[in-house]
């Protein structure tokens, strides 16, 4: 089962119920999320967030090869 609370209240705003073979970065897709564990380590969803204009927040894993373009 993969939730979205709304933090204002006690109803989940969003389930939605899968096989324990669902991986959870698959639900990236159709919940409207985007802030996640490193454990969802997937380029073509973060491109995918990023041409639609959002942003989103994870951790990288230790093996993660990158370079610093901006800072601020």
């Amino acid at each position: 089962m993969h939730t979205l609370l709304d933090l204002r209240g006690s109803i989940p705003k969003f389930i939605l119920i899968t096989d324990g073979k669902y991986h959870d970065s698959n639900a990236l897709d159709v919940i409207p999320f985007y802030v996640m564990d490193k454990a969802y380590v997937d380029f073509e969803a973060w491109f995918r967030i990023n041409t639609a204009g959002a942003f989103f927040v994870t951790r990288a894993k230790s093996t993660l090869l990158y370079s610093i373009v901006e800072q601020y």
